[in-house]
């Protein structure tokens, strides 16, 4: 009792040191991070790249805790794009390896511009495996190719689901061995109009289904996943596709697996008007009923993507605003936005509020282990001279009223910076 005294006794009089807190928390392992050097943020506007020929594009890694300098953090060139539909890269929970998808290509060095880069951008093919057991070395394993223009991967252990626009290979399982290997090679019947592609990619929390996104229907639909002997065999369309706003691309499942919400920017990537929604669907695991969609909210203008938090009772948006017009357009530069929602029981948001904050066209979001952290990746900011991306961070208060408190320090990387993916 004297000892637990005279300690009260020295915090009181302040004679007791209190430990330094890190101007950047995130409780994880650590944060892979994919940056793409080919264009400017605004070139998805109007098209003019606006790059540096020096610059190449990268994954970096990043350890926690975070040192300053840059120990702990690593890079390997890795071909990517910031066209995709943020899942152009999936780690296994366990880390040691990162598998990149090559959307779009580097465009020959004498080209400037495209009348419309989403478009008329080279065209990818390829699925890289990077070795980031050591998250201050990653390095690039091998490439495959898996289909023209492949649009999205999610990971479920070592099972690996791919989307491409390439005829006969719109849906790609490949059972990776530890090596990241192919063990396991399969294209499916994807079961889809041929006028439509699959744009979004999510394996269920069981790994007994596949959520999709279908572009030019603005559907979203189910597959069972079939096994034999434990092994994935095929998969087959549960029900059919339901109508989802005007333009879905990213979902997500809620964490007990029960509710998918996706988010719809309602407009081309950079270039939607007004505000987007996220909605929430009910899906019939076994076809007996029509899929729903079982609620909608607002969501901020380009809105990219979002995270549920581990324990599901979160969810937090971004959204990029005119953040990304060109810098001479009114506006340019601002608009960037974390939306915070609770996740109710029967999966309705309801709204917290807004954190808007500086950074141009940041694309996605990611919970840490215990949800008591955000980082959200930046694909550039105002700044004129070589400038960079950066991972931005925020701390989380939970509870009945949750709340964002933005972090004093950022972690810069390679300009382009566009998806994010934890190691808890």
């Amino acid at each position: 009792m004297k000892k637990v005294a005279l300690f009260a006794g020295l915090v009181a009089l302040g004679s007791v040191p209190t430990v330094a807190q890190s101007p950047v928390n995130f409780n994880a392992k650590g944060l892979v991070v994919i940056s793409d050097a080919d264009l400017s943020a605004s070139a998805l506007v109007d098209g003019k790249l606006l790059r540096d020929n020096t610059a190449k594009d990268q994954l970096t890694t990043i350890k926690f805790p975070i040192q300053r300098g840059s120990a702990g953090m690593g890079t390997a060139l890795i071909s990517n794009s910031a066209l995709g539909y943020s899942k152009t890269i999936a780690v296994p929970a366990t880390g040691g390896l990162a598998y990149v998808l090559e959307n779009r290509v580097r465009p020959e060095d004498g080209v400037t511009e495209f009348k419309d880069a989403a478009t008329e951008f080279p065209v990818g093919e390829k699925l890289y495996v990077v070795d980031i057991a050591n998250m201050a070395g990653p390095k690039a394993k091998f490439g495959f190719p898996v289909g023209k223009k492949p649009t999205s991967i999610d990971i479920n252990k070592n099972e690996l689901i791919i989307s491409t626009s390439d005829k006969g290979k719109e849906l790609v399982f490949i059972e990776a061995a530890a090596d990241g290997k192919p063990a396991r090679f399969l294209n499916l019947p994807a079961g889809i109009d041929s006028t439509s592609k699959i744009i979004d990619l999510t394996w269920h929390p069981s790994g007994d289904f596949i959520a999709f996104t279908l572009d030019n229907a603005n559907e979203v639909g189910l597959y069972r996943v079939i096994r034999e002997a434990g092994k994935l065999k095929n998969v087959e369309l549960v029900g059919k596709p339901v109508k989802v706003g005007t333009d879905p691309s990213f979902g997500k499942f809620s964490a007990d697996g029960k509710h998918y919400f996706v988010v719809d920017s309602k407009g081309a990537k950079g270039k939607g008007a007004g505000d987007g929604e996220i909605f929430v669907i009910d899906f019939s695991m076994d076809g007996s009923i029509e899929h729903k969609v079982a609620g909608q909210t607002a969501v901020g203008s380009n809105a990219s993507s979002f995270a549920v938090s581990p324990d599901g009772t979160l969810l937090a948006a971004v959204s990029s605003g005119k953040s990304g017009s060109p810098w001479t357009d009114a506006g340019a530069g601002s608009g960037s936005a974390l939306t915070l929602y609770k996740i109710g029981a029967t999966g309705a948001l309801t709204k917290v509020a807004d954190y808007p904050f500086e950074g141009i066209a940041p694309q996605s979001v990611v919970f840490d282990k215990d949800g008591s952290n955000l980082a959200v990746s930046v694909m550039e900011y105002l700044e004129y001279g070589t400038g960079a991306g950066g991972v931005e961070f925020w701390t989380v208060t939970k509870g009945e009223t949750p709340s964002l408190k933005k972090q004093v320090a950022k972690i810069s990387v390679g300009k382009g910076a566009h998806t994010l993916r934890v190691i808890p």
